[in-house]
């Protein structure tokens, strides 16, 4: 490595864009942070970022699920909310759900249900607020203007 280039620090994680019926977003906030995010975690070494999040949404919010039912959205990057210093790689999915029980689990202290991306006083995460938000508000911007299906 060249004298003053730091190597980029990661983190390899998936994540999901939980969408309530309703249109709302299903966020959540670790033990001992005060920002909200998606759920998901990191992917651990051999293991797809598929199965990584289906394992971390069991472990984070008691959510059983198919595998077929998240959709991928993309790679994005990010900074890390929690972890000083580093980059997420987030492989995202989306995935709706209808009126099932969520239960904050393992690190999990607080889940909401977000009306809003500019809901006063709910501080987000990065990779939220920079990547996957603008891309939720363009996508539903989209399907406002399309005329309605005959």
């Amino acid at each position: 490595m060249k004298p003053g280039r730091e190597k980029k620090r990661v983190l390899r994680i998936a994540v999901a864009l939980i969408e309530g019926e309703d249109g709302r977003l299903l966020l959540v906030r670790k033990r001992g942070s005060a920002i909200f995010m998606q759920a998901g975690g990191k992917i651990e070494p051999g293991e797809t970022p598929r199965a990584a999040l289906i394992r971390e949404l069991a472990e984070e919010l008691a959510l059983e699920i198919p595998p077929e039912a998240p959709e991928f959205m993309g790679r994005f990057e990010a900074p890390a909310a929690n972890e000083p210093g580093f980059t997420l790689e987030a492989e995202s999915f989306r995935l709706k759900l209808g009126a099932v029980e969520v239960r904050p689990c393992a690190e999990i202290e607080e889940a909401l249900w977000l009306e809003d991306s500019a809901q006063a006083g709910v501080p987000l995460a990065p990779l939220l607020e920079l990547r996957i938000l603008p891309l939720l508000r363009r996508e539903r911007a989209e399907a406002a203007a399309r005329p309605p299906a005959p």
